[in-house]
């Protein structure tokens, strides 16, 4: 029996704030409840569950039984929510239902009605319920320690992407450093150099300082500083609130800042024998064992010494020393568990680093147009049949006598380098062969799922936008320094240290607090009308005009959007936002009368109505892998339903040891096997937790804006370097 549907144009994942199970469906005198899908497996949007159900009708007992169904899971992860679409239901069994009439009567019904419903299902549900061990990656990354400064005193760390490379602010005598996301500038001629943040303003007579403050920048950039309106201003202060004026260091290689309020302050950690530095925004521990320090970056573990040394190890996250899986969650430090090998946080951060954003794209309007800083230039990628072009406005590639283009996780091909270029329906193999050495590296996460006639679907996984499965952990970037692009363009490329990048299970990566919050305010995007360095690809998209939310965000500058509501999450319409002035096609309405949604003989004559059951503890039905269906007790017991369709409790069998028969003491009911009731138990406690994680990241959602401690407050989306002209 089977039976597809397309759920996304029946019920949009939009009209609902949150999901909510069980699910009840009234019609034709008959209530159907369907409890919370228990996942069976996903991979590559692809997605199957069971998921017990009950069947009333008027005057007869209640049937009970198990659905298994499978589709594509279409996922908007700013709302952290997913719709099953093109669903399909594979399966119903009735374990107890012994008229073989009425088992077939229920089973066409529901295979016609539970097509017609759905509600989103939060991926949080999802990756608490998922019991299928992900493939863990181990690429070739580059985990040396990169430069770590340690300051005991508020200090700002300013990076360069290698030595300054000036670029001529417009209608002035002054040139920036184009590669920092900092405003540093000089006068032409000139070898003093002047920095600024946050109302401060800095000079030095090299750029490796020392830097001094100022109170005399030159008016001329002073007045251009006034009108920028990128900049926060965001002063440190001390304990007792006073403005304090930090010590800034320069680096033109990748370099992180550890810092502490003083002297390190120590306090232990219960239940563990590590201790913990309190005064920091960092993530800096001691373990007592070693008497080592070990610090995180990058979602990378370094050890050493001493704080203020130079002989820094990295220390994979399995081979930490024990105590590090026993911080309790819910602790001050439990943010850094989702970087601990063998723990439940770093498990579904690696399941979360799996599941992609997905759109639809239109195959007739949609376009992009790329541009090159003079002729191609072309690179072979060692070990591959892949060419990379350095020189390009995206990420370009020359693949068996054809190009193919990724921008804005869509890929598009063409017989020329220059185009025209149309949507790509199928992905080339060796995309998948590009090495972590290479700054497209991130494409490989790019997916074409699917196409039809009219559109393709797509979607990109957290990869595209530096977060990697690496093991039993997410680390963020690959730790390769790539050399950017500078001709009359300059291209950045993907980095991983310097902006203090912490995890966080409901928001993904974001900048630390000494960046994006402190003295010196990096401002996304960098400052449009003087600079061109973009950062990471968390924060900093391709072009001009920033799109910061992958297929949700759109581009900002463009005024285009991809219209996401997983329902009709569609791109379509001219060429790529930010490159042409229109606003590009969007999905429109849906017509009301749509498929599906006309009365059957015998089905009734519209469409029956669907809540949620709100009854407290209702979502404490679940069902084993063979359709039986049973209910947590609430006492560390399972009940199955009865031939009456009443509770009762269900006991386990002993298991056999070969010897004389032990009288059962189980209670009267049904039974059940001893793995059955451990299978159980650890669903329910699965799902107990993914409630409990959406529950935290709705709160978090309609929380005030705070400032983050160490654990990151904002979801990146999608991009990659950027360019200015000269």
């Amino acid at each position: 029996m089977r039976f597809i549907a397309t759920l996304a144009l029946l019920l949009p994942i939009c009209t609902l704030a949150q999901d909510q199970w069980p699910m009840v469906l009234d019609a034709d005198g008959r209530t159907i409840t369907i409890y919370q899908p228990q996942p069976e497996s996903y991979a590559d949007g692809r997605f199957s569950a069971r998921a017990a159900l009950s069947g009333t009708e008027k005057g007869k007992d209640p049937v009970f039984g198990a659905i298994w169904v499978k589709g594509f899971l279409e996922v908007d992860r700013s709302t952290r929510m997913g719709t099953v679409t093109q669903l399909e239901v594979t399966d119903i069994r009735f374990p107890n239902l012994t008229d073989t009439a009425v088992m077939g009567q229920w089973k066409r019904y529901l295979a016609y009605q539970i097509p017609l419903h759905t509600q989103p299902i939060s991926i949080d549900r999802l990756i608490a319920s998922l019991d299928t061990e992900h493939q863990k990656e181990t690429p070739a990354f580059k985990n040396e320690a990169p430069t770590i400064v340690y300051k005991k005193a508020p200090a700002a760390l300013v990076l360069l992407d290698g030595e300054p490379k000036y670029q001529a602010i417009d209608k002035t005598n002054y040139e920036r450093a184009v590669n920092s996301p900092y405003f540093m500038a000089r006068e032409k001629g000139k070898s003093t150099l002047y920095l600024y943040g946050s109302s401060l303003w800095y000079q030095a007579d090299a750029v490796q300082g020392p830097w001094k403050p100022t109170q005399a920048a030159p008016t001329e950039l002073v007045s251009l500083m006034a009108k920028d309106t990128t900049t926060t201003d965001l002063e440190r202060t001390d304990a007792d609130g006073k403005p304090v004026t930090p010590e800034v260091v320069v680096s033109t290689k990748p370099t992180e800042l550890v810092q502490t309020e003083g002297e390190a302050k120590l306090e232990p950690i219960k239940g563990t024998q590590l201790l913990y530095v309190t005064n920091t925004d960092n993530d800096i521990f001691m373990d007592v064992a070693s008497q080592q320090y070990f610090v995180l970056l990058s979602g990378r573990w370094y050890k050493g010494a001493k704080l203020d040394g130079n002989s820094w190890t990295y220390v994979p996250a399995d081979k930490l020393p024990a105590e590090f899986a026993l911080i309790p969650e819910g602790s001050a430090k439990a943010n850094v568990l989702s970087s601990v090998a063998g723990t439940t946080a770093s498990r579904e951060a690696v399941l979360d680093a799996s599941i992609p954003q997905t759109a639809k794209v239109d195959l007739s309007s949609t376009t992009t147009t790329i541009t090159y800083d003079g002729e191609p230039k072309w690179k072979l990628l060692e070990g591959t049949v892949v060419y990379e072009a350095e020189n390009a406005s995206t990420t370009v590639l020359y693949i068996r006598e054809h190009y193919y283009a990724c921008e804005n996780a869509i890929w598009y091909d063409s017989d020329q380098a220059n185009g025209p270029w149309k949507v790509c329906t199928k992905v080339p193999a060796e995309v998948k062969d590009i090495p972590p050495s290479s700054p497209n590296y991130n494409v490989k996460y790019v997916q074409v799922y699917e196409s039809t006639p009219t559109v393709v679907y797509v979607g990109y996984t957290p990869g595209y936008t530096g977060c990697y499965v690496y093991g039993p952990t997410v680390v963020y970037g690959t730790g390769y320094y790539y050399q950017p692009w500078y001709g009359t363009v300059y291209y950045p490329r993907p980095v991983t240290y310097g902006f203090s990048m912490h995890y966080n299970p409901y928001y993904g990566w974001s900048m630390g607090m000494s960046v994006n919050y402190g003295w010196l305010h990096v401002s996304v995007g960098g400052y449009p009308h003087y600079g061109g360095y973009w950062g990471p690809p968390m924060y900093h998209p391709p072009y001009h005009g920033g799109y910061h939310g992958g297929y949700h965000g759109g581009y900002h500058g463009g005024g285009n959007t991809i219209n996401i509501d997983n329902s009709n999450n569609f791109y379509g319409g001219g060429n790529r936002p930010g490159n042409s002035g229109g606003r590009p096609g969007v999905t429109p309405s849906r017509p009301s009368t749509m498929p599906g949604n006309a009365a059957r003989p015998g089905q009734g004559t519209g469409r029956p109505s669907t809540q949620p059951a709100t009854r407290p503890g209702s979502n404490n039905v679940l069902t084993d892998k063979q359709g039986n269906v049973y209910r947590d007790n609430g006492k560390g017991g399972f009940q199955q339903p009865g031939q009456n369709g009443k509770w009762e409790n269900a006991g386990t069998t002993r298991p056999s040891t070969g010897g004389a028969t032990k009288p059962s003491t189980r209670p009267a009911g049904p039974t059940m096997n001893p793995g059955t009731q451990q299978q159980l138990n650890r669903d329910m406690q699965n799902r107990q937790r993914g409630q409990q994680n959406m529950n935290n990241f709705q709160q978090q959602r309609s929380a005030p804006a705070q400032r983050p401690s160490g654990g990151g407050a904002t979801r990146g989306g999608g991009g990659g370097g950027g360019g200015r002209r000269r």
